[in-house]
């Protein structure tokens, strides 16, 4: 449940309008608007003509990953607040609860609740919620909403020997997403000289609490993007600050990668007391970032690398991460992101 309403909390903040907003249009759907999926969609296309996000998105449809087909119906926006008028953006504070920023604003708990779609009280310092505006009255001033991933596109002609799989390393992609920009499927072959649509993502830098503390990037939106498949990866025990280099060499729900070398090997090894599943807060640096992880060390299934003494690769999860096997999220690992990040 913490898990559920934190990736809640993590797409409301998405939402990066400060300014008022007009609901009341929105009383002429009956419930959430929707759209019927063209040829060619996807997600972020989808976002880009409603104005939202694709974080958003995946709440409203309950997605598991970016695959859309054609002729599929997605909903895109909420339906009207509860009472048809306005509203404004608040960034939680340390210290508030449901209750001292319904009293703030004027309205009750159940409103606040109906109109974030929270089902109980628990909220996160640095979410982003909807509070109503008092009619008459400025909106009470609050920090704006932090910058949010951009995504633009680049063309890349087709050469020999390319498939979807390299062309998407090549610009740390997940290969989903490219098939699903350029409107092709598993079955798609490329031809010679053909042009594709290639993501290329800028994500911020977010602040932290400490120089300790690693950036909280959402696993869906940021960090698979900063941290993508071949990406070599600093990582630094955050209880004993003891460092080892390691590589993400598949993985799609979390990061599934291996130690470099032996030497990195035997340096994991000794930090977590040999192989384990147990979960330890660290650190991933990548490109001068630090971003707040989760990792096990328990060696399984395909590994990539040869002669690094680990025989298949470890489990890295970065927040908001989910399992391979059931495709839900890991409430230890969630907890040790957290840890890293300083919440």
């Amino acid at each position: 449940m913490k898990f559920t309403k934190r990736l809640l909390a993590a797409a409301i903040a998405a939402l990066l309008s400060t300014a008022l907003i007009p609901v009341a249009a929105a009383k002429d759907a009956a419930a959430s608007q929707t759209y019927t999926v063209q040829s060619g969609d996807s997600l972020w296309s989808i976002s880009r003509k409603f104005a939202t996000t694709i974080d958003e998105l995946r709440r409203l449809n309950k997605l598991a990953s970016d695959l859309i087909l054609a002729g599929a119906i997605l909903k895109v926006s909420e339906p009207a607040s509860p009472d048809g008028g306005l509203y404004v953006n608040y960034v939680i504070q340390r210290g508030d609860t449901l209750g001292k920023i319904a009293e703030a604003y004027g309205t009750k708990i159940e409103f606040i609740r109906s109109l974030n779609g929270i089902s109980g009280d628990l909220i996160y310092a640095g979410a982003t919620i909807k509070v109503p505006a008092r009619a008459g009255t400025p909106p009470t001033p609050f920090p704006p909403a932090p910058a949010a991933p951009s995504k633009t596109y680049s063309t890349y002609t087709v050469k020999s020997g390319d498939t979807v799989w390299s062309v998407s390393l090549q610009f740390g992609i997940p290969m989903q997403e490219l098939l699903s920009d350029n409107g092709l499927n598993t079955s798609s072959v490329l031809n010679l000289g053909q042009k594709l649509h290639a993501a290329v993502y800028t994500i911020p830098v977010k602040p932290t609490p400490g120089a300790k503390f690693g950036e909280y990037l959402d696993w869906w939106t940021e960090a698979q993007y900063v941290v993508p498949i071949n990406r070599v990866v600093k990582i630094t025990d955050f209880s004993t600050g003891k460092s080892f280099t390691i590589k993400r060499t598949v993985g799609a729900g979390h990061a599934d990668c291996e130690p470099l070398t032996s030497s990195d090997t035997a340096a994991a090894k000794a930090v977590f007391g040999g192989y384990t599943w147990n979960t330890r807060a660290v650190i991933a640096e990548v490109s001068g970032r630090k971003i707040a992880a989760s990792m096990s060390f328990y060696p399984h299934d395909i590994s990539y690398i040869m002669n690094n003494g680990f025989d298949g690769h470890f489990d890295l999860y970065f927040a908001n991460c989910i399992r391979h096997a059931d495709g839900k999220p890991d409430p230890n690992h969630q907890k040790m992101v957290e840890k890293a990040a300083g919440r």
